[in-house]
């Protein structure tokens, strides 16, 4: 008689049940790293990749689930529904679907990587090239502090907003963005209003900045559709006010206690925050041999105000002229990062570098070599790796290593 039993029974007692679409070998492994790392009460509680512990549905997974996402996209295209629709428990839950960056951190997979390397609430982790913000969200979802830092202000406008929708005030939201057709008046300028960018203390401001993020977001639909500015920011607007309420129901419902994040615009290669003030990392240097983020977001950018060019200068990846050049000062500028991390991060603290490979563009050098070769120069303790495929730009990067190194001090 044959004896057959899954691979998940070998890994996992039976009454463990994990998220839907959890196949692929770099979710198992997550998984079993949860496992390994969580008892039964925080498995419930914090995991990332189990449905359910011994028939108690985890927070994770009813969380997404208070997301309506077939109302919330019932305006989209079939090609827009079915992504966030298949990426429920991955990447669509929570704030993490306003303004969907392209190249971002895999939110479902920051969760887990939280939990592996021991994040607690009362610590405080940092992403410092934070690029819209999942990092800090994830964070928050678990109750842990965070700091994220970025070079771009319109990447801190996307990680404030994400952030700090997580803790609205719903109906003070739907009552400022009520009419619509006055904000897309005061909106729809070359550059931004000033009211939009003043720095002041103003509670009201970072409501307004939940309403130009939708602008900017339905600014960049309407250059790659056939709608107008007119018709979409509505339809933008309703979708983020109905992302957020769906959350704040979760939220109070789960009785979810969240962290507390801070935005900072700072440079990676001289952070704006004392030594061994973070208890963990978890970055990704920016894949600018495949993404030029600069050029990317040059529309945002522009009507924010902001001079593209100068920005360019000094952002990791998109200095030098030809590719030996612009290795040359890639590597000089994650090996400024690694000595700032490992300042920043406290003793035996855990610093995980996500790092994609692009061979096609580096003509053959790969780049998660030489970042363990700096890092372990700067005197941090390789851990060990794994790999994760990469979907959606595959035409140009197929995988990304995930490396875990240890701040011995």
């Amino acid at each position: 008689m044959l004896k057959l039993q899954s691979v998940l029974n070998k890994l996992f007692p039976n009454n463990y049940e994990l998220i839907d679409g959890t196949d692929e070998i770099f979710e198992l492994n997550f998984a079993l790293w949860e496992h390994k790392n969580l008892n039964e009460k925080e498995l419930v509680e914090r995991s990332a990749y189990f449905k359910t512990i011994n028939g108690k549905p985890t927070i994770h997974y009813q969380t997404c689930n208070f997301q309506n996402l077939e109302e919330i996209y019932k305006s989209s295209s079939l090609r827009t529904k079915a992504f966030f629709l298949g990426g429920k428990y991955s990447t669509g839950y929570a704030t993490h679907s306003l303004f969907p960056y392209r190249g971002k951190f895999h939110p479902q997979m920051i969760r887990a990587l939280l939990n592996i390397i021991g994040i607690k609430n009362g610590d405080v982790v940092l992403d410092p090239m934070a690029g819209s913000g999942t990092l800090c969200v994830e964070a928050n979802l678990l109750g842990i502090d965070s700091i994220g830092i970025d070079i771009s202000p319109f990447c801190c406008l996307m990680g404030r907003v994400k952030a700090f929708a997580l803790n609205l005030n719903s109906k003070k939201l739907s009552e400022i963005a009520n009419d619509g057709r006055e904000l897309l008046k005061r909106l729809n300028k070359a550059k931004a209003p000033s009211y939009f960018l003043d720095d002041s203390n103003d509670k009201d401001k970072l409501y307004y900045e939940v309403i130009l993020l939708a602008f900017l977001d339905a600014m960049g639909f309407a250059r790659r559709s056939s709608k107008s500015l007119e018709v979409l920011f509505p339809i933008v607007l309703n979708r983020y006010i109905a992302t957020i309420n769906n959350f704040q129901k979760a939220r109070k419902e789960l009785g979810l206690k969240m962290g507390k994040s801070r935005i900072i615009q700072g440079d990676v290669v001289n952070l704006p925050i004392e030594d061994n003030s973070v208890d963990g990392v978890i970055t990704s240097p920016p894949y600018s041999f495949a993404i030029d983020y600069a050029e990317n977001d040059n529309p945002q950018l522009q009507y924010l105000g902001y001079d593209v060019q100068a920005l360019k200068k000094d952002m990791l990846g998109l200095q030098g002229r030809g590719i030996d050049e612009k290795l040359q000062l890639y590597f000089d500028g994650c090996d400024k990062s690694l000595s700032e991390m490992r300042r920043v991060t406290k003793d035996k603290g855990i610093i995980v570098i996500v790092i994609g490979t692009n061979e096609i563009q580096t003509k053959g050098v790969n780049l998660e070599n030489k970042i363990k070769e700096l890092a372990t120069e700067q005197g941090l303790k390789f851990e060990g790796e794994i790999l994760k495929p990469i979907k959606g730009i595959n035409n140009t990067m197929k995988e990304e290593y995930i490396l875990f190194f240890k701040n011995n001090k």
